[in-house]
């Protein structure tokens, strides 16, 4: 499965029975996926699961490949906008709490989308449901931090510290939930990661 580019995307409908109609397909379709995983579910299925004809749903979408680029899209959204949000709040924190509360953050999202994510991951061509994107931009945002944190330091640094805190801390968040460690104690796994990027961390700080 490939997925269609967002550029190629049928725009989004303006008046409101239109929207609330497009809603419904995305809906019925996360629903779908999360129980049943993409490969095994239809247009037909879901135009059927959201009570309208099959007709109506190419009105909105031209393929299952674009029902499923929007709820990717909207998942790594709602990803990258909470974790703004934790690194923000954590400016005033220390680095382990900080560091917690991301992690609290991406857990959160993925637990309450967890068929979803799965289901996504499971189809993605390239495992990861388009981590990589979420990744560079988590990036750009830890590194706001640890430069604010850390103040000036050589850019490779910065970088490389940016990519530690970010493939460590978003590999835990979702071991815990999806992968083999998902039956831990996700509060205990959240505060030993903390524990370690702090303590790794914070001998460099100003």
């Amino acid at each position: 499965m490939t997925g269609n580019t967002a550029p190629n995307r049928r725009k989004a409908p303006k008046q409101p029975r239109a929207r609330e109609s497009r809603e419904r397909i995305l809906t019925a379709a996360a629903q779908l996926f999360a129980e049943r995983g993409i490969a095994d579910t239809s247009t037909n299925r879901i135009a059927a699961h959201a009570g309208m004809s099959i007709g109506s749903l190419y009105r909105y979408f031209a393929d299952k490949d674009e029902i499923v680029g929007v709820l990717r899209d909207r998942l790594l959204a709602e990803l990258e906008e909470r974790f703004a949000e934790t690194v923000r709040a954590g400016m005033t924190l220390s680095t382990r709490e900080s560091v917690a509360a991301s992690l609290h953050a991406i857990v959160d999202v993925v637990s309450a989308r967890e068929g979803l994510v799965r289901a996504l991951s499971a189809a993605a061509a390239v495992p990861g449901f388009g981590l990589l994107g979420l990744e560079r931009r988590l990036l750009v945002l830890t590194r706001a931090y640890l430069l604010h944190r850390l103040g000036p330091c050589p850019e490779d640094e910065l970088d490389a510290k940016a990519l530690v805190m970010v493939t460590t801390g978003l590999a835990a968040a979702l071991r815990i939930t999806l992968g083999p460690a998902a039956t831990a104690d996700r509060e205990l796994v959240i505060t030993e990661t903390a524990t370690m990027i702090g303590g790794w961390l914070e001998p460099s700080a100003r």
